[in-house]
């Protein structure tokens, strides 16, 4: 008698182990179903909205670009039609013919990249800026306190497709470079003047005067010509 209650046990036991055996197998056979249906969902769903935000970014910047170059023609052609009114002729000036003073200008700058070489005034100091190890521009001011505020010279390194011609009033030939200029600015009692560098080089340049007052900057500008006068440049010299 016990004994066979026993075995009955025994196969209900083992009934009950097979059954939820079964039972867990489904249960984690649905979980695996049911997160690999979830992942595929996902990343289609990343995958359309990565597609989606390309297209727009490209949209947008042919759009962005087309309206850019748009704008520039304008102000090209606005500045042009502006320079054409105010500038009829390009009058050429001898050197001869200007004033140059070259007392006390006995300080030499020189630098590698572009083989920069000009002479600065007694009393003065420098700054230089380069970009990508390469000259950028240098700056010039007086240092002795001799002249408050300070005149300055900065000397810049340009793109030659900065230049217009018909920007310029006036051409001087100095001999391994082009000088283009107009007459002396003025904004609230600081005059200006400025000189673009026309080369033959890959690089042009600009050098560009502001002192305070009229009368300093009459004085002064004399030494600027010869300033400009003794600026060099480029390999074929050296």
């Amino acid at each position: 008698m016990n004994n066979s209650s026993t075995e009955i046990e025994q196969v209900n036991d083992k009934k009950l182990w097979i059954r939820n055996y079964f039972l867990s197998v489904l249960f984690h056979l649905f979980l695996l179903v049911g997160f690999l249906s979830l992942y595929n969902w996902n990343n289609e769903q990343s995958q359309i909205n990565s597609l989606m935000f390309s297209l727009d970014t490209k949209e947008y910047l042919v759009e962005k670009s087309i309206v850019e170059d748009e704008v520039i023609d304008e102000q090209k052609n606005v500045n042009s039609e502006q320079i054409s009114e105010t500038i009829e002729e390009l009058k050429s000036v001898s050197f001869t013919d200007i004033q140059a003073d070259t007392t006390n200008l006995d300080q030499l700058y020189t630098e590698p990249t572009l083989n920069v070489k000009i002479k600065y005034p007694k009393g003065w100091t420098f700054l230089d800026q380069n970009k990508n190890k390469k000259l950028e521009g240098v700056t010039f001011w007086v240092n002795d306190g001799s002249i408050i505020p300070p005149p300055y010279l900065h000397l810049e390194v340009i793109s030659k497709d900065m230049f217009i011609e018909k920007r310029y009033k006036y051409k001087t030939n100095f001999g391994k470079y082009l000088a283009y200029y107009n007459d002396p600015e003025e904004l609230q009692d600081y005059f200006s003047r400025l000189i673009y560098i026309r080369t033959e080089d890959d690089e042009d340049f600009q050098l560009k005067l502001m002192i305070k007052g009229k009368k300093e900057f009459e004085i002064f500008e004399p030494k600027f010509w010869a300033i400009l006068k003794s600026f060099d440049f480029g390999k074929k010299l050296f």
